[in-house]
């Protein structure tokens, strides 16, 4: 796929673009209930009466919190498969929890039961970690390192992050899954681009804090996609952004990154969503019905929505491509309950 022509923010022509469909008024609180109550019966569809997944479509960020049956915040792939097949998503990538640390055996089995031809692993790779363990994991389906340096999950040191991304990328061809504060970026841009292969950041880039079109930080990220070193998944606002259901902070950095590079772009559901499972954190729980909802929103059409969820993820984890003949019978792929799909 040719590269789409990129406008950058220092062209003045980037801020007399008109805005993208939806840039609506908060909701008010009568809307805000009522999507409390759809949320409340979200992703709980019988599995008989369960469509089959949309051929391709892919969620770019799931986490298994494995452990205790009665722990908090533990999830299994059971429920995930639930999850997946109440929103008709095709594939996932499955992203090593913090909590399991260098412990691969959770996510090896979960690659395991989804398969081949259904999921991707990133993995979580320290200074210690053997080639052979590497291999092992490559084989099993991992494509990415995972490189999360917000705390308290931080499990390596920035001064590793150089090596251990040119290790993985020279033994095994795997690009890095980054996640971090984005207001700092800019402190460590040199650094990403120096790292071989391609840079996959979580979250929206993880601005934690409201951040303007000109902060440096977003603009080092407009950088770093301009040269075609990063990608973006779009996934977890309420990580950066307490204001559900609409995480307007998070929406308008997300439509700005979709009108600015939608090709370098994947979606991803965050399940089990961390930050709301964190009793501190005193969030609501998001709703995966509602999160593609909302990326049916910020995209100007359905095709960037496609864009998205099925062909940007297909080129980035380096999933099989999908038959002519499955797309022709699978129809459209718009949103669950939209109407669409």
């Amino acid at each position: 796929m040719s590269k789409m022509p990129l406008i950058l923010p220092s062209d003045p022509a980037f801020y007399e673009l008109p805005p993208p469909p939806g840039s609506e008024p908060s909701p008010s609180l009568e809307d805000r209930l009522a999507a409390l109550a759809e949320e409340k019966d979200g992703e709980t569809a019988p599995e008989e009466d369960a469509p089959p997944p949309v051929d391709g479509t892919c969620d770019s960020h799931v986490e298994l919190h494995a452990g205790a049956a009665e722990a908090e915040g533990s999830r299994k792939i059971e429920d995930y498969l639930r999850v997946r097949d109440d929103l008709r998503l095709d594939r996932a990538v499955l992203v090593q929890a913090d909590a399991h640390g260098f412990d691969h055996a959770t996510l090896l089995e979960a690659l395991e039961q989804l398969g081949a031809d259904r999921a991707r692993g990133v993995a979580t790779v320290g200074p210690q970690t053997s080639d052979g363990e590497l291999r092992d994991l490559d084989t099993a389906g991992c494509v990415a390192t995972r490189f999360q340096m917000r705390e308290p999950g931080r499990r390596i040191d920035w001064l590793d992050t150089d090596r251990i991304a040119a290790r993985v990328h020279d033994l095994v061809a795997w690009d890095v899954d980054l996640q971090m504060d984005g207001r700092f970026l800019m402190e460590v841009e040199d650094r990403i681009r120096s790292w071989p292969g391609r840079v996959i950041l979580d979250h929206i880039g993880c601005f934690m804090g409201p951040v303007s079109d000109r902060d440096p930080g977003f603009r080092a990220l407009l950088r770093l996609i301009d040269a075609d070193k990063v990608w973006v998944k779009l996934s977890g606002p309420e990580e950066s952004d307490p204001q559900h259901p609409r995480y307007p902070h998070a929406e308008r950095l997300a439509r700005m990154l979709i009108r600015f590079a939608p090709e370098r772009l994947v979606w991803g559901s965050n399940w089990p969503y961390p930050a709301a499972l964190d009793p501190a954190a005193k969030r609501i729980r998001p709703n995966g019905r509602h999160l593609l909802r909302l990326l049916d929103e910020w995209c100007e059409d359905e095709g960037l929505r496609d864009l998205i969820l099925i062909e940007n993820a297909r080129t980035l984890w380096r999933f099989p491509a999908i038959p002519e003949s499955a797309i022709a019978s699978s129809g459209s792929t718009a949103d669950p309950g939209s109407g669409h799909m």
